[in-house]
């Protein structure tokens, strides 16, 4: 039976027997159905039994009576949770409840079709109201709408009021319907609140420094705690044993409510996007579920990356599109959601989701599905970026750009770069995918008869025989503090030829050069160039990840052998 109420709210008077019984949860917003999924839970704070028969709860204009639940009576006793769900819960034979519910918990009902009038809303904050067999407010709550699906409001503080700073979001899905609620103070409740990477660069290989905050969220001192740092590889958010990195125990002093930074280091990072984690053991912790935190960033290693720019329409013929092809001349595919194309004024993502282009793969950058149509290349080979950049025809720069910002390919093209006169329509290709891209004599006008090659090998391309030379550099990572210990860096070569001339350039993270070390240096076929760790303008560079690119050059100063190798500068401690 339902009932509305108008004056009653505000002279009701609280009898000492009731004021023990409080609301201590409330389900709004159920990932469930709404008709059936809501409930509001209360507490028997006291120190004895309270018989609910002629109780009443509502959302302040409209009321039902509790009912008991397959004759589980309406005593409520003292310490034990009351859970009034809809009584479609039970008509409608709904489950989301039952594996979570305590089986100490009293289960409650109401005589009516829907708790409040109507149900409770989601849109609109609404107040929930208890009232005994003697017609007074016993409680009374405004519930706030903040609240992601399937996440109930909870009181933290029981035996303190229904102020609005002693309620919050649950932490856990579907609530904790007959249970302490998850954001009460427990004896011992350690929480990771806070995960955060501090490098300034991030490249494989080297050491990742991190910075996390531990929180003491019980109500006993934290004194001893472990702590593992690991690597989510499966991305389960689960530290397992092969994923554990490094554990550490000590003991701390942290009172109650306080919070403490801790400090530590991912040493010798892989490529690609990492999921970087922190653990929590602490004896008797009434919510492990807080005691990890993730953050995922991604590692980038230029070396292994390796597609570059390969092809450029830049003047079609009329209404014909504009397109840019990719080649993937390294030995491992590269996931092109990674990866982002740029001219000298917009820059675009190429995918959104995961698209791999294979070792020695050709993928076309266009903005229109037309070039489908008016080129020769397979639709498999394409891909269609929405905003993809206008290339102009006179001059432009054209970069590939990883997640960090590094720049992997580099063409500032200008259109004597075709080499002869051309009509609109033709491409202008590389000569082999392994030269450099910022030259222009590592470029030509395509000779093929449509005027370009989509998709395929260049119609200019000149065969390079594979070359053993190698690229050493040691120390790495080196010192240059000038205390007596790996102050210097050498950079030692080897080439398959007697003679050649040598370039020695050293890059940062943003493709920016920093020191010239060698520029068209005569050179044998084995050698070595000391770095000091200065830039051009005699100043240190700041502490972090280098690319050192050198290349062998024949006496025509076509490139012979292109290599790169990452050089860490660190300081000391």
């Amino acid at each position: 039976m339902r009932y509305v109420y108008f004056m009653l709210f505000a002279f009701g008077i609280v009898r000492i027997g009731s004021a023990q019984i409080i609301l201590t949860e409330v389900m709004f917003n159920p990932i469930g159905p709404e008709n059936s999924d809501e409930f509001v839970e209360i507490y028997n704070l006291g120190n004895q039994a309270v018989d609910l028969s002629g109780w009443q709860i509502g959302d302040s204009s409209g009321f039902d009576f509790l009912s008991d639940v397959d004759g589980g009576g309406l005593i409520l006793h003292a310490g034990q949770y009351g859970l009034i769900l809809d009584p479609d819960y039970f008509a409608n034979g709904s489950t989301t409840y039952d594996s979570l519910i305590s089986p100490e918990a009293l289960l409650l009902t109401i005589d009516g079709s829907t708790l409040g009038s109507g149900g409770l809303s989601n849109s609109t904050p609404e107040t929930i109201m208890l009232i005994d067999a003697a017609l007074d407010t016993v409680q009374q709550y405004r519930y706030t709408i903040n609240n992601d699906a399937g996440h109930s409001d909870e009181k933290r503080v029981l035996s303190e009021d229904n102020s609005p700073g002693n309620w919050g979001n649950s932490l856990f899905i579907n609530g904790t319907p007959g249970f302490t609620n998850s954001i009460s103070p427990v004896p011992v409740d350690a929480a990771i609140t806070r995960l955060v990477l501090l490098a300034s660069s991030f490249i494989a290989g080297s050491s990742i420094p991190f910075r996390f905050t531990l929180k003491n969220a019980g109500v006993n001192p934290l004194n001893k705690i472990t702590w593992s740092t690991f690597l989510d590889d499966n991305r389960n958010g689960v530290p397992e044993s092969n994923e554990i990195v490094e554990t550490f125990s000590g003991t701390i002093s942290l009172p109650p409510g306080d919070s403490l930074d801790m400090e530590g280091e991912f040493p010798d990072v892989p490529y690609g996007e990492i999921s970087f984690g922190i653990s929590l053991t602490v004896t008797n912790d009434a919510h492990p579920e807080n005691n990890v935190a993730i953050v995922t960033h991604f590692i980038d290693d230029p070396s292994r990356v390796n597609v570059v720019i390969n092809e450029i329409m830049f003047e079609p013929q009329p209404d014909f599109e504009e397109w840019v092809e990719l080649y993937n001349k390294g030995a491992e595919a590269i996931n092109l959601r990674y990866l982002r194309f740029a001219d000298s004024r917009d820059t675009v993502a190429i995918r959104q989701d995961d698209d791999w282009l294979a070792p020695s793969g050709f993928i076309v950058l266009g903005g229109d599905t037309a070039l489908i149509d008016h080129y020769s290349v397979a639709p498999e080979k394409v891909r269609i970026i929405r905003g993809f950049p206008t290339l102009n025809n006179g001059t432009d720069d054209l970069r590939l750009i990883g997640p960090t910002g590094f720049v992997y390919d580099r063409v500032p093209y200008t259109s004597d770069w075709y080499g002869r006169e051309t009509e609109p329509g033709v491409s202008l290709e590389k000569i082999n995918p392994f030269f450099n891209g910022q030259f222009k004599d590592n470029w030509a006008a395509s000779v093929a008869p449509g005027g370009s090659t989509p998709g395929e090998q260049n119609s200019v391309f000149v065969e390079v025989l594979s070359s053993p030379s190698r690229l050493e550099i040691q120390p790495n990572p080196f010192s240059p503090d000038f205390d007596g210990r790996e102050d210097f860096t050498v950079i030692r070569y080897s080439l398959n030829v007697e003679t050649a001339f040598i370039n020695i350039r050293i890059y940062d993270l943003r493709g920016r050069l920093i020191r010239f070390l060698a520029d068209s240096l005569p050179a044998a076929h084995q050698g070595q160039v000391v770095w000091d760790g200065r830039d051009d303008q005699g100043r240190m560079a700041r502490i972090g990840a280098y690319i050192c690119l050198f290349e062998a050059l024949n006496p025509e100063k076509r490139v012979l052998n292109k290599l790169k190798k990452t050089i860490i500068l660190v300081k000391q401690q």
